[in-house]
């Protein structure tokens, strides 16, 4: 795994602290209800890698204390459904978070996953040396039917485990997102790994690897949110990911920094539709086998451009009654 340059490793220590989930919905004026019904959705288009994804979550969550503190206060336990949908997939997972603290959610998703066969997915390869640049897979989209090496169409599940944490002082904000996935898809006979769109992950099947994306942020307390995204991945490839006689190094750990900003046009405690954010995140590959020159220009970054909104489908009492 390369070596991080020290501002990073910085970085990596404070987030590792303090981040959160852009989810989290938590209510500004007193302690949560009792119970909630909460929902929250995202669309999002990217480019390098290309992306179009539609994805939501809609949960049950139960207060497990009341307080009045901010760090306290926002506690809870839940259970919902994760669906999401893509020109090239489609998935949809059960979820199940844990809140003891405003600071810290820790969550575990499992999810039955299906590849269309279209937009060059699924595509699977026999080692993790293998070569899956984009130029590799436009290659293998244009092959002739029948051509073992052409993408195909598939079933599969998907177990992820996540943490997230936040801290905040003042108007900064620093946030983290961690998760570990193992897949399980049934792939060509002879493959051991395949190319997962959604994380831009050369993923070991039935293995495992992890992804992080934290934050820094200045919220200016008028919608406006700037601040600056670090993401990485790495794979924990074992000896089965490997074409026999093959040297066991990891090729594709990855990392890319950039700036963030993020726009929300309003904000109502409880409110069926609540928080509407527009989100434009420029990123440039630091890391990546193939995204730092050897396919694509290093010039050449990481563009995701979203909007999300979330909100509350049963009432939400007043600060006072709650």
């Amino acid at each position: 795994m390369p070596r991080l340059p020290p501002c990073l490793a910085v970085l990596t220590a404070l987030v590792f602290l303090a981040a959160s989930d852009a989810s989290a919905q938590t209510l500004q004026e007193g302690p949560p209800p009792q119970h909630r019904l909460v929902y929250r959705n995202l669309l999002v288009a990217r480019l390098n890698p290309l992306g179009l994804l539609e994805e939501a979550r809609i949960s049950y969550r139960y207060r497990l204390y009341r307080s009045e503190s901010p760090a306290l206060r926002d506690n809870f336990v839940s259970v919902g459904l994760a669906p999401a949908l893509s020109p090239a997939f489609g998935r949809l997972g059960v979820v199940v978070e844990l809140q003891p603290l405003s600071i810290l959610q820790l969550w575990g998703m499992y999810e039955l996953v299906g590849n269309f066969g279209t937009f060059r997915q699924q595509q699977s390869f026999p080692s993790a040396r293998s070569d899956f640049s984009d130029t590799e897979q436009y290659a293998r989209d244009e092959l002739p039917p029948g051509d073992a090496r052409r993408p195909y169409s598939n079933m599969g599940s998907q177990l992820t485990l996540g943490a997230t944490l936040q801290l905040k002082f003042g108007p900064v904000v620093a946030r983290s997102l961690f998760r570990l996935v193992r897949p399980d898809m049934p792939l060509r006979e002879g493959d051991r790994v395949f190319y997962d769109i959604y994380y831009d992950v050369l993923a070991p099947n039935q293995g495992w690897y992890f992804v992080n994306d934290a934050d820094v942020l200045y919220q200016t307390g008028r919608g406006l949110t700037i601040g600056l995204r670090w993401a990485s991945s790495h794979a924990f490839y074992g000896p089965s990911h490997f074409s026999p006689g093959e040297p066991q190094d990891n090729p594709n750990t990855t990392h890319r920094l950039g700036p963030v900003v993020a726009y929300t046009f309003a904000e109502r405690d409880g409110a069926r539709f609540n928080s509407p954010t527009v989100l434009l995140m420029v990123n440039w590959w630091l890391v990546h086998r193939y995204r730092t020159g050897a396919d694509s220009s290093a010039f050449f970054p990481y563009l995701a451009l979203g909007f999300s909104f979330s909100g509350d489908l049963m009432p939400v009492p007043s600060p006072a009654e709650r």
